[in-house]
């Protein structure tokens, strides 16, 4: 076993020896990330790669990845002493430790026509099932989706990304085929063949682009559509590693886009594929429906196509949250309790403030004046086709001992027409802490399918350890006190429960 660390952990010895080594018993080799040796001389630890070396090797660095500072300088840090021999040996042993398990020594060479086709049915199989579930049903005024398609004589399928196979397969895919893509657009023609004209116009050369040459022919195209599929968002380059934006609107000229094809008339459907989230307050409210495909990869048209015809229910929930506007970064549902914290009772909007009110007339309650303290879409968000209702939340145990296990149990009832998957998720808050506790915390979720009409119980069972957390010593505890639990298809829920965990005598 190999663990990667990141540059922050190369020079500490603390914790590559005393809590990776000592305290948690690791017993395989560990290897920098890449080129964080030399990055010790950039962040200011060290004045070169030398000193670098001498000090990650120290640490309890055993393998340099994508560097030349141990190869450089390690002989000449042992010849001098400042390494030990001991540890040269002691790092070589852990690696070819680990070579000897995996076979490497009697196998060294794989036969590249044994290895599993990237492009083979199982491997497609499971990309497309990857994105049907990944795919996040954010808006769906009246039932907009999914599309029917003999309802349907024409669709108008607009944006930059409807047919783009190499930005739908995302960041860092580095040898990712995309002559294997199966774009939305190819998708859509498949699935509805001759019945239905298919208008496509790209719009955008891509995601960035200010031209709007275009942008007249589009409308056109939605003017003469039943219907209009408005494939936007970022391309794959605009995010990952070391590629931040400050504005995370929809880039370019998108938002001008949306509303030119708004006006219209027709039903807007607007698919998003993005690599984070993005701000979507100044659109949200110009299409009827809003699906967040993120980068979908290989098979992610396929399974766009079968979502918003239908042929799939969308079940994807939202492992982050959404802002309204950038300015309310960092949002994030496991947040804790200000001194004053807002709610709909306490907040004043920037319009609302008279001339030469007095500085105390807002109340001293911690929120952005110029928007909503409440997300736009919060962490576990994700619509249905059909409706799913929680009822009769219980616990197990009003109490229970440090060292026990209580289950927290609710019904669960598909009451639409549709067969679907619901993701129930199970939070709970710890309302009083040594350290204070976030107002809730995701502690399990589970992916349901139930037919319509059809209720199951759906129990999440935790051990007292799993409501720990780290104190001020960095210790994990389990304090005794009062919690609250929820059971629901969101964050964004209200209803719960209570139980005491008690100190055992």
């Amino acid at each position: 076993m190999a663990a990667c660390i990141s540059s922050s952990t190369t020079a500490n010895r603390f914790l590559l020896r005393q809590i990776l080594r000592d305290e948690w018993g690791f017993d395989g080799f560990v290897v920098s990330d890449w080129d964080s040796i030399r990055q010790l001389q950039i962040h200011g630890l060290t004045e070169d790669d030398r000193e670098s070396a001498c000090v990650a090797a120290n640490a309890g660095v055993d393998m340099e990845m994508a560097g030349d500072a141990y190869s450089h300088h390690l002989q000449g840090l042992v010849e001098e002493g400042a390494v030990s021999e001991d540890l040269i040996d002691t790092a070589v042993l852990r690696i070819l430790r680990i070579k000897f398990e995996l076979g490497l020594f009697e196998n060294p060479y794989t036969d590249p026509g044994q290895l599993p086709d990237v492009g083979g049915d199982q491997i497609l199989a499971a990309a497309r099932k990857s994105a049907l579930q990944g795919c996040v049903l954010l808006k769906n005024n009246d039932a907009t989706l999914p599309l029917a398609e003999k309802a349907l004589a024409s669709l108008a399928i607009i944006g930059p990304l409807a047919d783009a196979p190499y930005e739908q397969l995302g960041t860092w895919i580095f040898d990712g085929d995309e002559s294997l893509s199966v774009t939305p657009l190819q998708a859509i023609r498949e699935l509805v063949g001759d019945d239905v004209e298919l208008r496509y116009v790209r719009a955008m050369e891509n995601s960035r682009s200010r031209v709007n040459d275009e942008f007249d022919v589009a409308v056109e195209a939605a003017s003469a559509s039943d219907a209009v599929l408005l494939f936007l968002g970022e391309e794959s380059i605009l995010s990952g590693e070391a590629h931040s934006r400050a504005n995370i609107d929809l880039p370019g000229d998108q938002v001008e886009l949306v509303r030119r094809i708004r006006a219209a008339g027709k039903p807007v459907v607007a698919i998003i594929l993005a690599g984070r989230p993005l701000t979507l307050s100044n659109v949200v409210d110009e299409v009827d429906a809003i699906l967040y495909a993120w980068h979908p990869g290989t098979l992610g048209g396929p399974a766009i196509a079968d979502l918003l015809f239908g042929r799939e229910v969308p079940s994807g929930k939202l492992p982050v949250t959404f802002p309204r506007l950038v300015g309310q970064i960092p949002i994030y549902y496991s947040q804790k309790n200000g001194g004053k914290p807002p709610s709909h009772d306490n907040v004043v909007h920037i319009d609302e403030i008279d001339t030469f009110a007095p500085q105390t007339s807002l109340g001293m309650s911690a929120f952005h004046l110029d928007t909503c303290f409440t997300p736009l879409f919060p962490f576990g968000h994700g619509l249905s086709y059909t409706r799913f209702e929680y009822h009769n939340l219980r616990v197990s145990d009003a109490e229970i001992p440090l060292g026990a296990t209580i289950t927290i149990s609710t019904e669960l009832t598909n009451s639409g027409d549709r067969e679907a998957e619901e993701v129930a998720q199970l939070y709970t808050r710890d309302l009083v802490g040594s350290i204070t506790r976030p107002v809730k915390e995701l502690k399990g979720f589970q992916r349901v399918r139930l037919q319509p009409g059809e209720t199951t119980t759906v129990s999440f069972t935790l051990h007292t350890d799993d409501l720990s957390f780290s104190d001020r010593y960095g210790r994990r505890i389990v304090e005794p006190g009062l919690f609250h639990a929820w059971i629901d298809g969101t964050s964004d829920t209200e209803h719960r429960v209570e139980f005491r965990i008690v100190a055992t005598p």
